[in-house]
């Protein structure tokens, strides 16, 4: 039976992930810092651990999925956000890949979080896993993310990054805090609606990781955008949400005020990447929405009853 230690398990992909993988007999092991929470949000089938040293070295673990991660965009990004960011993600990384290094046997793959903030504003170009960065706070940020990860190849272990895009699901995440604006007619376009956003549905998500699992052994490329291969501007995804829901969207939210009110993390809004899903595709992988409307159509069902 396959073992799993998962960050982040409580979180919008961790939930999704874990109901996929105990679709088969397998144990699941998730960190947490809050065990009473997890236990609530997981169920008691899930082994969940406060700290890495409850897991005893001589336990099976196959696989981590490491997708723990500070929110990025709930918080004004002062120098205090900042490092609880910058701890959430490299800090708790490189002390993942420390800890592995101490297990008698080291996992066969390691599956570890980014975002396609990685590649920084790429304005309108189209942007593969070959593609250079623009040197920005996303990009440094997820850079060292991507680094401590990388360290694990010092082990037996096979290590697998995914530059994750914004996910589209009905149980929350960027889509949650949009639904209501939109649905009273206050969804807007913002800035001048240029800016492009890669997106993905939740199920494509789950089942690119559960891909990545079984390929990372064998396949050469460690970097993989988890995008849908169809990026719209935010203009589009304004008015393709906006029909979703069946409201109109004639609002703009103004640069400027986007920029005084949220100071650097305006950039998160104001700028974007066009970023393709290359790798993933050579890879083999099928993605099962590709539209827009199609991933928007099937999580906001519900509002359509």
């Amino acid at each position: 039976m396959l073992s799993y230690l998962i960050t982040g398990g409580t979180g919008l992909i961790g939930i999704a992930l874990i109901r996929k993988l105990s679709e088969r007999p397998c144990q699941i092991i998730v960190l947490t810092r809050n065990r009473k929470a997890a236990s609530s949000r997981l169920g008691s089938v899930i082994r969940i651990v406060e700290a890495l040293t409850e897991i005893a070295s001589d336990e099976k673990i196959d696989y981590v999925i490491n997708l723990a991660g500070e929110p990025i965009a709930d918080k004004r990004w002062s120098e205090k956000q900042k490092s609880k960011l910058w701890q959430s993600r490299v800090e708790l990384t490189s002390q993942l890949v420390d800890w592995m290094a101490l297990l008698d046997s080291p996992p066969r793959v390691m599956v570890s979080s980014s975002a396609v903030g990685w590649y920084g504003d790429g304005q309108a170009e189209l942007l593969s896993e070959k593609s250079q960065p623009h040197q920005e706070y996303t990009h440094e940020l997820c850079d060292a993310w991507e680094k401590a990860a990388l360290k694990v190849t010092r082990l037996k272990t096979s290590v697998v990054i995914i530059r994750t895009g914004l996910v589209i699901s009905g149980s929350g995440g960027f889509l949650g805090r949009l639904k209501l604006p939109f649905k009273l007619g206050l969804g807007a376009q913002l800035g001048d609606g240029n800016q492009y956003m890669s997106w993905i549905h939740i199920n494509d998500v789950v089942n690119a990781i559960h891909f990545l699992l079984s390929v990372g052994r064998s396949d050469k490329s460690h970097i993989y955008n988890l995008t849908s291969p169809g990026p719209v501007t935010n203009r589009e995804f304004t008015q393709t949400l906006a029909r979703v829901l069946g409201r109109k969207a004639f609002l703009k939210a103004p640069a400027i005020l986007l920029k005084r009110v949220l100071g650097e993390m305006s950039r998160l809004l104001l700028t974007g990447q066009r970023v393709i899903p290359e790798n993933l595709l050579m890879a083999g992988f099928q993605f099962e929405y590709s539209s827009l409307d199609k991933a928007l159509r099937n999580v906001l069902k519900e509002e359509q009853d």
